[in-house]
């Protein structure tokens, strides 16, 4: 009885230290200035999209957008809201966070988020914006945790106004550097 006690407290334990030793990033964009499209920010490529062509209407380490509100604080990524952020991980995760905001005097925006698993298919959710701290704009957090996704787009239903992305958060396997 002690031994399977014993098996039982270093399986629990194991499993407590593999998650302890996975890397939580937090991408705040604390860099100069730069274009969406193209950049690759600690094992992330972002690429920005209006229509089917790339675009350099989103910015990364930016000082504009809606600075501090439930979600965001500058630096962080703005653009327009009629166009498609691409996220692709270097590394295949299975948890993945953002806070996003965007201009508007309406409360029924959502983001839509299509999370793309590698080789196997599509996951799409879809969150509503609330309002936050700033009155000109709607905002929230969003959080997946599941199977691991190699690529994320995120879109907007309102496609007027700019839209703000801070702190995008995911862990990377132990032993992977960032490219």
């Amino acid at each position: 009885m002690r031994s399977i006690l014993t098996v039982l407290i270093l399986t629990a334990l194991a499993g407590t230290m593999a998650f302890a030793e996975m890397k939580v990033v937090t991408q705040t964009y604390d860099i100069p200035a730069v274009a969406c499209d193209g950049l690759n920010l600690e094992g992330v490529g972002y690429v920005f999209t209006i229509g089917p062509a790339p675009s350099a209407d989103c910015t990364a380490g930016t000082l504009a957008g809606p600075g501090v509100t439930n979600h965001i604080s500058r630096p962080n990524i703005e653009g327009s809201a009629s166009g498609v952020l691409h996220l692709t991980f270097f590394v295949p995760t299975t948890k993945f966070s953002f806070g996003v905001a965007q201009s508007t005097t309406s409360l029924t925006q959502e983001v839509i988020i299509n999370l793309n698993r590698p080789g196997v298919g599509l996951l799409r959710e879809s969150i509503t914006l609330i309002t936050t701290a700033d009155p000109i704009f709607v905002g929230a957090r969003y959080e997946y945790d599941g199977p691991a996704v190699k690529t994320v787009t995120i879109s907007f239903s309102n496609i007027g106004g700019r839209f703000a992305i801070d702190n995008v958060t995911y862990f990377r396997p132990p032993g992977q550097d960032k490219k």
